[in-house]
């Protein structure tokens, strides 16, 4: 009698263990389960500041797919140097069909414009007899850089430099084949130096300008840009390049600005221009 009292008293305690345990166990998982379930009936109800931050996210997205497509025919998808900054063809007021190259690919102070073996020959013999004469090297290094010989050209340049450091032009055209190599930092050495030399020149602006925007740096593009224009507002091409670097900074507003100013001062920039502007005009806030 008193052992079978005692096994039931043993199997009631220890099923109120069991259940106690339990109530251990999955007390934790209810509590979170209820904390998830509070927080999913919240989800469908956002706030204002929730709303306007995803918005600003899709904006973001939409921005960036109309850049990208706008800035695929521009210098920065092509990263073209300062020596192409025509990109199109487009003349500008200050060109003539006899001094128009594109982008300064040929310089404007060369003789020679296709390979010529009798004048390289001419060249040669004169910088043999007379190796301290300063003409010859800038005439042969102009002759290297036209026919994209660029190590050579700056070599040719160098020499001159050396004899006679004073022509911009010089630093101008050895400037624009340091860009051909990349070589970035040297380029715009030459460039402040022609400035040093020629205050009022634009083109060593804009080639610093255009460089910036090849290292992503639009902010100093821009003034750069700005500096060409204070210089000469009627330079069509100081408006297209700084409206490209105005898009690269998401100011559609300046952009637009930009671009029509330079369809105003070159009509040719409008078969170009204008899609890209009707694009971005829905974007201007």
């Amino acid at each position: 009698m008193c052992f079978s009292r005692i096994k039931r008293l043993l199997v009631e305690q220890s099923g109120k263990t069991i259940n106690n345990m339990l109530k251990l166990l999955f007390a934790p998982v209810l509590t979170y389960t209820c904390i998830a379930l509070l927080a999913f009936s919240g989800c469908g109800k956002k706030t204002e500041t929730e709303l306007k931050k995803q918005k600003d996210s899709l904006d973001q997205i939409r921005y960036d797919e109309i850049i990208k497509e706008l800035i695929d025919t521009s210098l920065f998808s092509h990263r073209r140097d300062s020596t192409d900054i025509y990109g199109t063809g487009n003349f500008d007021y200050r060109d003539s069909l006899e001094s128009y190259h594109r982008g300064y690919s040929i310089p404007r102070d060369s003789l020679y414009k296709v390979w010529n073996t009798k004048a390289f020959r001419e060249l040669n013999e004169i910088i043999k007899k007379h190796p301290l004469k300063p003409g010859p090297y800038l005439d042969r290094g102009n002759h290297f850089q036209n026919i994209k010989y660029y190590r050579e050209a700056i070599s040719d340049y160098n020499e001159y430099i050396k004899l006679y450091p004073y022509n911009h032009s010089a630093y101008m055209n050895r400037g624009n084949a340091y860009e051909r190599f990349k070589i970035y930092d040297s380029a715009m050495w030459d460039y402040r130096k022609v400035l040093e030399l020629k205050p009022d020149d634009t083109i060593a602006n804009f080639n610093k300008g255009n460089i910036y925007d090849i290292r992503g740096k639009y902010d100093s593009a821009v003034m750069e840009y700005d500096t060409v224009l204070i210089k000469d507002s009627r330079l069509a091409k100081g408006y297209y390049n700084r409206g490209t670097s105005y898009l690269a900074q998401r100011k559609f507003k300046e952009a637009a600005r930009d671009w029509e100013q330079a369809i105003l001062l070159n009509p040719t920039y409008e078969a170009e221009l204008r899609p890209k502007i009707n694009k971005i005009r829905p974007l201007i806030k």
